[in-house]
């Protein structure tokens, strides 16, 4: 019997420690944490179905290595869980999530580089959400951008967002329509680490699907967002965007760039306004080439939205202070550096005199945007 006794006690000590051992050791599949938020970072694929070229991986490659870095550092909110889908190759992506050791714990491994459809975005979506149950939710898009435009129109070797062929783009209504169709049904934020997406066409098509959209009027370069040092902004369960602003205004202050906080809530107010100046307005004749262009295209597609309202209303200051006070509530946060590159054209700078933080293409004569802007929801809406 004491055998027995002693035989117990050894049996019991040893069990309470391997119990102690395993408390060290993360449980690999869902550390004991809770989560409020999630931040879902989307890198598809950007070259075409068969060719890298044009590709950004090593640029996301090295965007994904500053995530995870300030993540390891503890510069990321501890309440806001990462997941990422990065895609090497048309055919191929993984999803996985961001852990603060900075190592990436692999979800799923998908046979797709770039979901383009409003089926497969929501599929993808209702996945990450599966996942990560949480009670907010943000994505930042990271890829090639051309705005509004639709997939495979080209007014300058452009892209919606996405790829650099027609097969590789997604349609800004896809994902619209992806995102409230998902068990997400609303993001916090959209942000696109992409060119031409911060324009009131975009802003409008996401009304529903966003409360906020962070993008660039104009190109954004190569190296992308400064995500070593806006991630904590980014990561907060409500996100920071007059610091998001400001970090990205520091990092490019010597270089080239633009980015806006639009504020997506306010969208439909602006429609309302812009339908009743269409109308008090119609025919109303205006020198194009005063509107200031934020884009290198020949024919320019994106214009300042505030300099055009401006020039459409002339000298009426009850219309330009209704308009003006609109759009410092659609934009309140915005940067812009004194010049702007465009790689358009053999490349260039061109000065920006002034700056709303939001670009439309109304008074456009660029053949594309003639082509598809009245069929935009924004046209529909506000004539």
């Amino acid at each position: 019997m004491k055998k027995l006794n002693i035989f117990f006690l050894l049996c019991l000590t040893m069990a309470m420690a391997l119990v102690s051992c395993s408390d060290d050791v993360p449980d690999p599949i869902d550390p004991v944490r809770t989560y409020t938020n999630t931040v879902f970072v989307y890198m598809p694929w950007t070259g075409s179905e068969t060719s890298a070229s044009g590709s950004l991986t090593n640029d996301f490659r090295k965007n994904l290595r500053d995530i995870e870095s300030t993540i390891k550092q503890g510069n990321g909110n501890t309440e806001t869980r990462t997941i990422v889908l990065f895609a090497d190759s048309s055919a191929r992506s993984r999803l996985f999530e961001v852990r603060d050791d900075s190592t990436e714990y692999t979800i799923t491994n998908l046979s797709d580089g770039a979901m383009t459809t409003e089926v497969e975005l929501r599929n993808l979506l209702n996945s990450v959400a599966d996942y990560s149950h949480t009670d907010t939710y943000s994505i930042i898009v990271g890829s090639h951008g051309s705005g509004w435009l639709p997939a495979g129109s080209r007014p300058f070797e452009t892209r919606s967002f996405g790829g650099t062929t027609a097969g590789m783009q997604t349609e800004i209504k896809a994902l619209a329509n992806a995102i409230t169709s998902s068990n997400i049904g609303k993001m916090q934020y959209i942000c696109f680490d992409d060119c031409y997406m911060a324009n009131i066409e975009t802003a409008y098509a996401l009304r529903n699907a966003t409360n906020w959209l962070l993008a660039s009027t104009s190109e954004v370069m190569a190296e992308g967002l400064p995500y070593y040092t806006i991630w904590k902004y980014l990561s907060e369960p409500n996100a920071d965007y007059s610091g998001i602003i400001d970090g990205f205004g520091n990092y490019y202050s010597n270089s080239y760039g633009a980015f806006s906080a639009i504020d997506c809530s306010k969208a439909e107010e602006m429609a309302t306004l812009m339908k009743q100046l269409n109308e008090k307005y119609a025919g109303w004749d205006y020198d194009l080439s005063t509107i200031q262009a934020l884009d290198g295209y020949r024919s320019h597609v994106y214009y300042d939205m505030g300099d055009y309202i401006n020039k459409v209303c002339g000298n009426d200051t009850v219309d330009n202070k209704a308009i003006y006070n609109e759009r410092k509530e659609i934009v309140p946060y915005k940067f812009t550096t004194p010049r702007i590159y465009t790689v358009y054209q053999g490349s260039y700078t061109f000065p920006v005199r002034t700056f709303s933080g939001i670009t439309i293409s109304d008074p456009s004569i660029n053949p594309t945007a003639l082509q598809y802007k009245e069929s935009t929801d924004w046209w529909v809406a506000t004539h």
